[in-house]
């Protein structure tokens, strides 16, 4: 199991998936659940192969070419939004009517599986509900949005925030300076791609001065700057996130006065000389563009979230 080292910060989910291993009870539904960039998809990816090798200690060349007969992904289809019904009824249901090629198993993962639409759920449903002995299917989901139903149904892995020394360590292994990825750590709020995003996105050279502009000119409680704003957000997805963490560092310090629990120290004297805000408005805010932001995988107009998320930054900062 020595590709289960390569995950790190998840040490309680590796445990729980090192003892099924060992002790032969693999599930025949498993649920990975969590925050974007906590590990998910490689550690359901890892679990798969090792269930495989177990099996077919001969299959690793296959695996590595991804191309056993007994390992399927199941993903949204091109300039899809969602996953529709027919990747469960015409690529799922009929790969697992067909028994084992090679091992003992046949392990289907479901990646993004919060993206399934509502008549894929249901058809998935009926699979969970009466699987073949042989299959494991593993449901990779960002967000807890299926259908209690189905959760009910698979073993329930639960993937915990990454902590900023973990996310560090493995962007200075990346190659990234220490003092950057210190910061980038912090902006990653327990999620690796976004911090990967940060340190790839020229964050102080190109978008983190942009951000703040944009906040200063979202301050004045100006229509225009909302649109502009939501183009700038539509351009540069970044830009949201950075967003959310300047108005959160402005909650922080106005509520606290106290710079040491900024996720940026350095907004500490833009804070400073920031207007004095209403802070139940930024908190009210916040977490409607947490809510907001959830949506911007599956809609097809970005710019109208942009919009949305906008005029919630507008009304934090009057």
């Amino acid at each position: 199991m020595e590709s289960f080292a390569k995950v790190k910060g998840q040490e309680k989910v590796i445990g729980v998936l090192q003892r099924a291993m060992q002790t032969g009870n693999i599930s025949h539904a498993y649920l990975f659940s969590g925050p974007r960039g906590t590990g998910k998809k490689m550690t359901a990816e890892f679990f798969g192969e090792e269930i495989l090798i177990q099996d077919d200690p001969g299959g690793k060349a296959y695996l590595k070419d991804r191309v056993h007969p007994d390992y399927l992904f199941v993903d949204r289809a091109e300039k899809k939004s969602l996953i529709g019904i027919e990747k469960i009824t015409r690529e799922l249901e009929p790969w697992l009517g067909t028994k084992p090629y090679r091992a003992e198993h046949r392990v289907a993962i479901i990646r993004e599986a919060h993206l399934l639409s509502p008549t894929a759920a249901n058809a998935l449903l009926k699979t969970l509900e009466e699987p073949p002995n042989y299959a494991v299917i593993i449901l990779v989901s960002d967000e807890n949005n299926l259908l209690e139903t189905i959760v009910s149904r698979c073993q329930h892995i639960r993937f915990a925030p990454l902590s900023e020394e973990v996310i560090e360590d493995m962007l200075t292994n990346k190659g990234v300076e220490p003092e950057q990825a210190k910061v980038y750590a912090r902006l990653g709020q327990g999620s690796m791609s976004q911090a990967m995003a940060c340190a790839e996105d020229g964050l102080f050279e190109d978008v983190w001065p942009v951000t703040r502009e944009m906040i200063t000119d979202l301050s004045s409680g100006k229509q225009i700057e909302v649109f502009r704003a939501a183009e700038r957000m539509e351009k540069q997805p970044m830009i949201i996130n950075l967003a959310e963490v300047i108005l959160r560092d402005l909650y922080v310090y106005q509520e606290t006065g106290q710079s040491s629990q900024l996720l940026i120290p350095s907004n500490s004297e833009w804070c400073k000389h920031f207007k004095e805000l209403n802070t139940a408005y930024v908190r009210r805010a916040l977490f409607n563009i947490a809510d907001l932001k959830k949506q911007l995988t599956t809609s097809v107009n970005t710019l109208l979230l942009c919009i949305n998320i906008s005029y919630e930054m507008l009304d934090a900062l009057q």
